[in-house]
């Protein structure tokens, strides 16, 4: 029933206005993604230090692509203007997108300090390196250090990056929730739900299963009312309960900034590299991606 059914015309969704405008941010960070792939693979062939290119190519090259192929993933299970409900199935597999596009948004920055750090000739304790690391910041050429200085960028590692790349390696991972309720729609699935779980305790007069069919029949439409209720959730959650309760992210939105945050990093990153050591900045004509 949940792979068939479609969520009510929610006002809370997404426009068709955000929704061509999601299409449109993909279609944009694609392309730039492609020249940014080919400008990483020149800076890796300026680079002087063995390792330091090891950490461009294997390093920054593979987290930069999987980041893209993550995002692009969960588009195509779940676009911004899907009504058909997703299933329990397909929100467990965004989860797993998203946790591998946390992880990798995250470690790429780490590894632009890694490269920053080896081509220097320097080396420090691991747990040490990263681009807001104290230990790092003399080998983080000065346009890059800028712009990880801004206070939009800080905000972004201190209140978001650092708390969901924590959360799914260490503590509560993030995950889609199958729904999103009106409280009208939350109550009344509660009570739903209380009546189906009395449905399954068969009563003291019935030790020898009379009535299960009958049980049975109005569990199953108790089931199929629960299943109708609420629309797809926009919201990427760690946890909403407790002490350990944080504020949800909006899904498609998100993602895209971070991707787009991703690319704006590593354009500082080629362009501090560059000025800060007198290499010569390639050509590279507009490319745009073909499906």
């Amino acid at each position: 029933m949940r792979e068939n059914a479609e969520q009510s015309n929610d006002p809370r969704g997404y426009s068709a206005a955000q929704v061509s405008n999601f299409e449109e941010q993909v279609r944009k960070l694609r392309n730039e993604s492609a020249r940014l792939k080919f400008d990483l693979g020149c800076l890796s062939e300026q680079l002087t230090a063995s390792r330091a290119k090891t950490f461009a190519q294997q390093g920054l090259g593979r987290r930069f692509h999987l980041i893209e192929r993550c995002v692009l993933n969960i588009f195509e299970i779940y676009p911004g203007g899907r009504k058909e409900f997703l299933s329990a199935d397909e929100c467990t597999d965004i989860a797993i997108q998203f946790h591998a596009f946390a992880m990798n948004v995250y470690a790429l920055f780490d590894n632009m300090a890694w490269v920053c750090l080896l081509e220097s000739g320097h080396i420090l304790p691991p747990k040490k390196i990263g681009l807001l690391k104290e230990a790092c910041r003399p080998f983080i050429p000065p346009k890059l250090a800028a712009f990880l200085a801004e206070p939009d960028i800080t905000c972004w590692f201190r209140d978001y990056g650092t708390l969901y790349r924590d959360s799914t390696a260490h503590r509560i991972a993030p995950y889609l929730p199958s729904r999103s309720y009106t409280p009208e729609e939350g109550k009344r699935w509660q009570q739903l739900h209380v009546n189906a779980m009395q449905e399954w305790i068969p009563p003291a007069h019935d030790q020898q299963g009379e009535g299960l069919s009958e049980r049975l029949e109005r569990l199953d439409k108790l089931e199929r009312e629960k299943a109708e209720l609420g629309r797809n959730s926009l919201f990427m959650c760690l946890s909403l309960t407790g002490e350990d309760a944080s504020p949800p992210v909006y899904l498609h939105p998100q993602l895209l900034c971070d991707w787009g945050l991703a690319q704006e990093t590593i354009r500082h990153f080629l362009r501090g590299m560059r000025e800060s050591r007198g290499w010569q900045v390639p050509y590279i004509p507009p490319l745009e991606v073909v499906d």
